[in-house]
């Protein structure tokens, strides 16, 4: 079957906050006998404006990430586990961080002699970093339940997939089954729209009559099968060499 390839979904963003905050607070223990605070505090509002974004750009990606996956799932793509493996990238990010990194930092503040004025800034700057990390938290968390909840969900037996299994087995009728053929979902209005990547050989991509010809009969088989899955998918050919 045809891969479905969803958005990707990393932590890189989140994370780089993160170690943002990570970096400001060892700089701040680093320098606590001769330290400027006002300018840590101007640093930190900084970042605070700045981790803000990020969570609201983490949350609006999260948010379309889980409406294409939920379609899809309804379309009979099993994505659930895609989603849970990435929340658990992002988890294991959010914890290696907060319990292994901040926490250390947490504890050798408690032993270093420091100004009151100097702990203050500590303790804003991370709790700081642990408000932005639990938002992220929570971003994940929504996204594993709902995920979980998708992969209860009963699907009707013919799907997309159906239609995508069709079309492969009617390509290896028509003109041979390229190595690995993947299904791009898109936003189109309230709908979401499938392209059918095929990869081809080269020749066969520039003779547009004998493409045509083979296209054709690809549709006729997915019409003969389940006429009401014929054209359901957007067929794009591309040259082997050059595939997504």
């Amino acid at each position: 079957m045809a891969r479905l390839a969803l958005d990707p979904f990393t932590p890189e963003q989140p994370l780089k906050v993160a170690q943002q905050y990570v970096a400001l607070i060892h700089n701040v223990l680093e320098r606590r006998n001769d330290l400027d605070a006002e300018h840590v505090r101007r640093v930190e509002q900084t970042m605070e404006l700045i981790a803000n974004r990020v969570i609201a750009e983490v949350r609006y990606d999260a948010e379309r990430l889980m409406y294409l996956a939920e379609r899809a799932a309804a379309d009979g793509f099993p994505v659930h586990e895609q989603l849970i493996e990435v929340a658990g990238e992002h988890e294991a990010e959010i914890k290696r961080l907060g319990n292994e990194v901040i926490r250390e930092y947490k504890a050798l503040a408690r032993k270093l002699q420091m100004p009151q004025k100097v702990q203050a800034v500590v303790r804003d700057v991370t709790e700081a970093a642990e408000r932005f990390q639990d938002e992220w938290l929570t971003i994940i968390r929504q996204m594993r339940h709902r995920a979980l909840a998708i992969g209860r969900r009963r699907v009707p037996d013919l799907t997309l997939v159906v239609a995508g299994e069709l079309y492969t087995a009617a390509l290896a009728e028509a003109g041979g089954t390229p190595e690995e053929m993947s299904l791009h979902p898109s936003i189109a209005g309230d709908m979401i729209v499938y392209e059918m990547v095929i990869p081809v050989a080269r020749d066969l991509l520039e003779d547009t009559v004998r493409l045509a010809a083979m296209v054709d009969a690809m549709h006729d088989h997915v019409e003969t099968m389940a006429p009401h899955l014929c054209g359901g998918l957007a067929l794009r050919f591309v040259a082997r060499d050059h595939a997504a």
